[in-house]
């Protein structure tokens, strides 16, 4: 079965973000480039909004920075790599000297290097991400995103947040028909006894029995943001508003509990301060 790697670049202007993946694959989906390597599946995201660019990274296996130069919109780049968590690889603008000053208590300044490329196997998180649904004549109500967990033909599979089973009818990759796929793979999938309109707003196809969760702990705040009390928590491609209590965020909806780390952002943070807010675990 194929598998996938999944990475996002992270750039200050939508040409430099392209340019670079357009080195690491080619571009068959709006923002989405692909690269096959035997049976695997490399897609690199380019992003190019803050909330995109925290939802592409939280399900990615690993990043690239573009550091052109050092403004304010790099550092809350700079800022979100680090709050992933990830592995990457950082490429720093020609003054290195002023950089390291600048980044140097963030762990990303360890990341620094030439472009080499980066296949990070992605984890089995027990879902799929969902950035699509819409209806095909003549096949149904079809889905696309990002396969987290393995799933085969006639899997029965949890809608979520509307909690509806579905049945996976096929499955395609790049166009081709797929008996099943491993986690990171690029799908659509056709489902079965469902309509479109029964499953509007999906975000995710859960395995039945993934215990989700309501709040995030151990909060960790940049001291470059500034307080706010209501948060977007983003974990494993799910955005969801949370309200700040000590040193937990309680969340309006759920997330898996089996994603490890989710990324904080204060959208309303005081100008002059980033809006990423920090991580937290799960």
């Amino acid at each position: 079965m194929l598998r996938g790697t999944i990475s996002t670049v992270l750039a200050s202007s939508e040409e430099e973000a392209r340019e670079l993946a357009e080195k690491l694959g080619k571009k068959t989906e709006n923002n989405i480039y692909y690269r096959k390597i035997g049976e695997t599946i490399r897609s690199v995201l380019t992003p190019t909004k803050l909330l995109d660019q925290a939802e592409a990274i939280s399900i990615s296996s690993s990043f690239y920075l573009k550091m052109s130069k050092i403004t304010a919109l790099e550092g809350e780049l700079a800022l979100l790599a680090e709050a992933s968590g990830l592995k990457g690889l950082v490429l720093p603008p020609q003054d290195i000297e002023t950089f390291n000053k600048v980044f140097k208590e963030l762990s990303i300044i360890n990341m620094v290097g030439e472009l080499r490329e980066l296949d990070e196997p992605v984890e089995d998180r027990g879902y799929v991400y969902v950035d699509r649904a819409f209806n095909v004549k003549g096949v149904g109500a079809v889905v696309l995103g990002f396969a987290l967990t393995e799933v085969k033909v006639h899997d029965k599979l949890i809608a979520y947040p509307m909690k509806k089973e579905v049945e996976v009818k096929s499955i395609q990759v790049l166009d081709e028909d797929q008996e099943g796929v491993l986690p990171g793979t690029r799908i659509g999938f056709a489902l079965r006894n469902v309509k479109l309109e029964e499953i509007e707003g999906v975000t995710a196809l859960l395995k039945p029995g993934l215990k989700m969760v309501d709040k995030v702990t151990n909060v960790q705040k940049f001291k470059w943001t500034s307080d706010s009390q209501t948060l977007h928590v983003v974990a494993g491609g799910i955005k969801v508003m949370g309200s700040l209590d000590g040193n937990e965020i309680k969340l309006q909806g759920e997330i898996p509990s089996t994603v490890k780390r989710a990324i904080i952002l204060n959208m309303n943070a005081k100008p002059k301060t980033s809006k990423v807010y920090g991580y937290a675990l799960i």
